[in-house]
């Protein structure tokens, strides 16, 4: 392939990353379901359906798509998004991030999505995490 190792663009990543966020939102709410579920289970004649608080649900999606990377990278080095779209976050070495390294780059990916950004005036394609961490997302 051309593209093998050559620093990803915006649109792809993007895509990638939207892809991952729909997972993740999916996650959370059968999650959420499965919750419900339970307690009617357990307790059905004084079952009273609730709707979660908008801390609890951005809490739950930001832990969510935090765990979801931050193993993605550290394992295989691709989210299912990134699987689909062929693409790989790699070091500056091109070897995979380690658990350490996937870990910061995923809480700083949820914290500030934005710094995706970046890539649009980065010559390397380089996110703002990609610079603070010296990684880089690739063509795989």
């Amino acid at each position: 392939m051309l593209a093998h190792g050559r620093p990803a663009g915006i649109v792809t990543r993007g895509a990638a990353n939207l892809v991952d966020i729909v997972l993740v939102v999916l996650a959370v709410g059968l999650g959420y379901a499965g919750w419900v579920g339970l307690r009617f289970l357990l307790a059905p004649t004084s079952f009273r359906p609730t709707a979660p608080t908008y801390g609890w649900v951005l809490a739950a999606f930001a832990l969510g798509l935090f765990v979801y990377w931050a193993t993605a990278w550290a394992g295989p080095g691709r989210s299912k998004g990134a699987q689909l779209l062929g693409l790989r976050v790699t070091d500056r070495r091109g070897a995979r991030l380690s658990p350490w390294r996937a870990a910061v780059r995923a809480a700083l990916c949820v914290v500030f999505l934005p710094g995706l950004l970046w890539v649009l005036i980065s010559r390397r394609n380089r996110s703002v995490q990609d610079v603070l961490l010296r990684t880089s997302v690739v063509y795989d």
